[in-house]
């Protein structure tokens, strides 16, 4: 081969190398582009990331001291509760020791109370078996009248009794006195037998 060809296939080999170059640049380019973009949207994330756990690690800090301020503050009313119980048991035992007279006395003044209630029952029945008996002596009426029983008076009381109703119960919902429930009752009982 003559040098001029060598020449020539040197010139074109430099020319077609010189063409390939600018091309791989514009190729590296864009993805050098998006290397630098993908590193500059991760650098991003990753502050966004550390942000957040760091306001989740403060969130979770403000909440141990929560915890640990409502924990104090159960503690202590706890004590308080623990030391007003000492307190009345301690007076309850003053109170057992010391005044066996006054627990006498309101016991006795409860049991006053359902005599009296029981009397002022025996009265009402008493009186009317009089009026029955005067009843009986009137012509115009019946010869026989019934004498009206105490669970006819008390219907109500019986029937929620019957369905195994507390006394309590009974007495909240037909607003008759505890005392006076108990004292009906014993009463029907001594009239069946």
């Amino acid at each position: 081969m003559s040098p001029w060809i060598i020449i020539v296939i040197l010139g074109a080999c430099a020319i077609a190398y010189a063409l390939i170059m600018p091309r791989k640049d514009k190729v590296q380019q864009p993805s050098h582009q998006l290397v630098q973009e993908m590193e500059s949207t991760l650098e991003h994330y990753m502050t966004e990331i550390e942000q957040d756990n760091d306001a989740l690690i403060q969130r979770v800090a403000e909440l141990k001291g929560e915890a640990t301020a409502a924990d104090q503050r159960m503690h202590s009313q706890l004590q308080q509760l623990q030391q007003r119980l000492d307190q009345l048991e301690q007076q309850k035992g003053k109170t057992t020791e010391l005044n066996p007279a006054e627990i006498i006395m309101s016991q006795r003044s409860e049991g006053l109370q359902a005599q009296s209630l029981m009397d002022s029952v025996m009265a009402e029945t008493n009186q009317q078996m009089a009026s029955a008996s005067e009843l009986q002596g009137n012509p115009e009426q019946e010869e026989d009248p019934k004498r009206e029983s105490i669970k006819d008076r008390y219907t109500e009381l019986f029937r929620l009794y019957d369905e195994g109703k507390s006394m309590d119960a009974i007495s909240r919902q037909t607003g008759i006195q505890l005392g006076e429930v108990q004292l009906i009752l014993q009463l029907a009982e001594r009239e069946e037998s």
